[in-house]
């Protein structure tokens, strides 16, 4: 019966260049077998293909901007959800970017824009570690109708439309695909991954977030490997 499993990169996929090669050698012999890999990621496109080019990495399908945006492994765009273009100078002005460390925008064709271009994928903004806490909070209670915020590496948030998620995005690809709920099965580390762990067959990592590690309830790995050995 064919499977399909999920990989978050940052700190999941990649721990270091040792680690990497094991998981993709794992990967390699699950595609032979007619399974699925998907890579889910908040990175963004052109970041993503600079180490996907470094560690000439393959995949089934590619995640990108925590969901925003779904590609084949040909690179063909299956779906592409922008943030709502009229709520974003709001969003500028409540995330403070006068006192964030650094920041910028992401659309389809580019990693690093910044605010006057329109149909955005995803917002990102590093600050001191109290304050991203605290614009995440604000930001996800005052724009939920539009955007979801996540907080990542601690000190920064980023920011995509609320019309997808890595989860959502898994579903479109398991419409595609047609594989069971139970051979579906997911990896991850951060905030961005809790809700394709909840949805599916999902593992964490050993140095996952606390609100993940609660979520696993034990269902934690130290690599991807060893979860491709367990299923």
């Amino acid at each position: 019966m064919k499977k399909l499993l999920v990989s978050d990169y940052d700190q999941t996929f990649y721990l270091n260049d040792e680690d990497i090669e094991k998981n993709k050698k794992s990967v390699e012999n699950f595609r032979k077998q007619e399974n699925i890999f998907i890579f889910a990621t908040g990175r963004s496109y052109f970041d993503f293909m600079n180490k996907a080019e470094q560690y000439k990495l393959k995949w089934d399908y590619l995640i990108i901007n925590h969901g925003a945006t779904i590609l084949d492994k040909n690179n063909n765009i299956i779906s592409n959800y922008t943030i709502d273009n009229d709520v974003i100078k709001n969003i500028k002005k409540d995330l403070e970017i006068e006192k964030a460390i650094k920041y910028f925008c992401c659309n389809l064709e580019n990693s690093r824009t910044n605010f006057n271009d329109k149909d955005l994928t995803k917002i990102y903004a590093k600050y001191e570690k109290d304050k991203a806490e605290q614009i995440n909070s604000l930001i996800n209670k005052k724009y939920s109708e539009f955007v979801n915020c996540y907080l990542v590496s601690g000190n920064a948030v980023e920011i995509i439309s609320n019309k997808t998620c890595k989860s959502n995005a898994i579903e479109e690809i398991v419409q595609i695909e047609k594989v069971n709920r139970e051979n579906i099965f997911t990896i991850g580390d951060g905030y961005s991954d809790i809700e394709m762990i909840k949805s599916y067959n999902g593992y964490c990592m050993e140095e996952s977030v606390q609100e993940l590690l609660k979520i696993c309830n034990g269902k934690i790995v130290k690599s991807v490997s060893e979860l491709i050995e367990k299923i």
